[in-house]
């Protein structure tokens, strides 16, 4: 396993786990933001099952896109619904 294969089987995996731990705690529910939600959670865990099982894709670019993603998402605590609002300026 390459650098680029470890590393995005490892960013795909952090956007699965906070996905998949995201609460709600009383926002809304958006049924656009969870079917995205599912999306996601869906081609990462492809791209991972590729990654472990046929050592493909071998990608820098994947890599770097799946880590600023993990970071995104972490940033916004698992609410995909944050990454697509306007910032506020404070």
């Amino acid at each position: 396993m390459t650098i680029a294969e470890l590393v995005t089987v490892i960013a795909a995996l952090v956007i699965i786990a906070r996905i998949l731990t995201f609460r709600r705690n009383g926002s809304r529910y958006r049924p656009g933001v969870a079917i995205l939600a599912w999306l996601a959670v869906v081609t990462c865990t492809v791209i991972v099952v590729r990654i472990i099982a046929a050592g493909e894709p071998e990608a820098w670019w994947l890599a770097l896109l799946l880590a600023a993603t993990a970071a995104l998402v972490l940033r916004a605590g698992g609410n995909l619904a944050h990454l697509f609002r306007p910032r506020r300026r404070q």
